[in-house]
């Protein structure tokens, strides 16, 4: 399933949303991504749903779901007459279907099947009712999903089991059917060989029923089992070492379910390794909060196994609150999913899609996407600070907490680390088109070496030109190199940011660089006016260790007792505050 489309679902009103193999649903407590699970589940299984589950009772429910890969070679291994049925209905591999419920807790008949046809439609396509045998075709392909949560009780383990023993039914299918078919003679009504007790039993409750109504007959059939309804039946015993009981799985505490289910699922990752689908079908797991009652070391495990999973021809969606379980491989299809009172439960953009969007070159593209994908802390905030140095990123959240008492996880704050400032531009234009709300913190070189070229700053403003200035007088006293009027490392006897930092310094300086502070502060940009952060906190390194000692300070003393620059420091909480978008 590429795409979804959800109206009137509970909370989410009318959201489309992209699906990959392997797609995590990332949101706050109450967004709405339980929802979008319940909608995929309810397009593949068809079922009535009450009136908690429309968001509006007088309009319907629909879901509509567009489905990739059904080629030649798929319809081919399906039978005749399931090929037939599906085969008018697929375009360019795709089908699109749409199930809708009009009133709510209707009977199941009447939840209604929609397939998108492109006969006849001059290439619009027309929405028509699924003909018979369509829904049983289309389940052999895309069959009901495996859906884990808690709400749902323990068919979690039944879809896992009937999964895991596939390859069983395969193998063993003609004798498991030969052997029930001899048993199914026995059973059946229009048999020679049925048993006779059944034909007593019929003959003598017709003989009783006969003076009551002289004109109904009954008769006895018994449905023919198959291996799928005998593990329907099977439960998992847990023997407890520490106890010495054994108990059935259905009476064990949520912790332990949750671990014996994901335990099945990385049995059933490593069951298919290399597998390569030799089954029709694709089946989708839908998971609520996988990391569930599981530690960390759980975690990643659990999570391995999932994507392993999406690798060998399943499709895994689920809702998550942990970090954990999105590496930086599958941050950019992630689905950032958020409520609000206007549009209920909707979607931020891809990070991919918004990439894609921003930038043209495919180079480039791949470059961002590597760098924001590294930073998936950004997937769980409402908020990004992009720091160019890593002397923000390690004593910033510890300095910001001890200055206003909110930490930057309170505030949802994602505080992501560039590694340069070439991207911040980009960057703050990426995050922007995923609707996040972005600033960033530079040192003061940005300023004159890229705020221009990004737009930020004119190419001849006055202040960028008087600062160039007193480069020139620098280099005559303090042997500054200069390459096109600005200082560089490169055979120089002092550094490029030593030099920013001595011109800073100078008295004359201070008026300049205070109004292009304030021109970039109110693009989003805060740059150090005294050439970096270091020298604002007083610092003499960029290392682990002065950045640790400077965090244990921080901690155990008041940082208003002891920073050089305390007015810009707290200038500078107060913009990052000022930045907090509305809820």
């Amino acid at each position: 399933m590429s795409s979804i489309t959800i109206r009137n679902l509970r909370s989410i009103r009318d959201e489309t949303f992209p699906l990959s193999d392997f797609t995590a649903l990332i949101g706050y407590n109450n967004a709405g991504k339980t929802n979008i699970l319940m909608g995929i589940r309810w397009l593949l299984s068809r079922f009535s749903l009450d009136n908690s589950f429309f968001d509006d009772p007088d309009q319907s429910v629909e879901v509509n779901g567009l489905f990739e890969g059904v080629t030649e070679s798929v319809l081919d291994r399906l039978e005749e007459d399931q090929s037939a049925v599906l085969s008018p209905f697929v375009r360019n591999g795709t089908i699109q279907i749409q199930r809708t419920q009009r009133v709510p807790g209707e009977s199941p008949a009447s939840v209604e099947l929609w397939v998108l046809n492109w006969k006849g439609s001059g290439g619009k396509g027309e929405w028509v009712k699924a003909p018979f045998g369509f829904e049983d075709a289309f389940s052999r392909v895309f069959p009901s999903p495996i859906q884990i949560w808690d709400f749902e009780g323990d068919k979690a383990f039944t879809k896992l089991l009937n999964e895991i023993f596939r390859p069983l039914e395969r193998r063993l299918g003609r004798d498991f059917n030969d052997l029930i078919k001899r048993f199914c003679d026995l059973l059946d009504s229009s048999s020679d060989s049925r048993a006779e007790e059944l034909d007593l039993f019929e003959r003598g409750v017709n003989d009783k029923l006969r003076p009551l109504f002289p004109s109904v007959n009954v008769r006895l059939d018994i449905p023919t089992p198959t291996l799928e309804s005998f593990l329907s039946t099977a439960s998992l015993s847990v023997l407890d070492e520490d106890d010495g009981f054994e108990h059935n799985i259905k009476t064990m505490g949520a912790g332990s379910k949750r671990a014996i289910q994901m335990a099945l699922v990385r049995y059933l990752a490593e069951t298919k390794k290399h597998h390569n689908n030799h089954y029709v079908s694709r089946t989708l797991f839908l998971i609520d909060s996988p990391e569930l009652f599981l530690h960390p070391q759980a975690v990643e495990l659990v999570r391995v196994a999932l994507k392993n999973l999406s690798r060998e021809g399943y499709q895994v969606v689920f809702a998550t609150h942990s970090a954990q379980m999105v590496t930086c491989e599958d941050v950019s299809t992630s689905l950032l999913i958020r409520k609000n009172k206007e549009r209920g439960t909707f979607m931020r953009e891809r990070m991919e899609d918004a990439v894609h969007a921003v930038i043209e070159d495919a180079q480039s593209q791949l470059q961002m996407l590597f760098s924001l994908s590294n930073s998936n802390e950004l997937l769980f905030a409402d908020y990004v600070l992009l720091t160019e140095g890593k002397t923000e990123w390690r004593v910033l959240p510890t300095l910001f907490e001890k200055m206003t008492g909110q930490s930057f996880a309170l505030i949802r704050c994602a505080l992501v680390h560039q590694g340069g400032v070439s991207n911040t531009r980009k960057s703050m234009q990426v995050l922007s088109a995923m609707d996040l709300p972005v600033r960033a913190i530079v040192d003061l070189d940005y300023a004159f070496n890229n705020a221009a070229q990004d737009g930020f700053l004119d190419y001849n403003d006055p202040d960028i030109s008087y600062c160039r200035a007193l480069f020139k007088e620098l280099a005559l006293q303090e042997r500054i190199r200069l390459v096109n009027g600005l200082p560089v490392s490169k055979k120089s006897r002092v550094s490029a940011s030593d030099a920013y930092a001595m011109m800073a310094a100078l008295p004359e300086a201070k008026k300049p660089l205070i109004n292009i502070h304030s021109k970039l502060a109110k693009e989003g940009i805060w740059v150090w006016t005294r050439g970096a952060i270091e020298e604002h906190l007083g610092l003499d390194g960029k290392n682990e260790h002065v950045w640790s000692h400077f965090i244990e300070r921080a901690r155990n003393e008041n940082p208003k007792g002891f920073l050089p620059d305390l007015e810009s420091i707290q200038a500078l909480c107060d913009w990052i505050i000022a930045g907090i978008p509305e809820r």
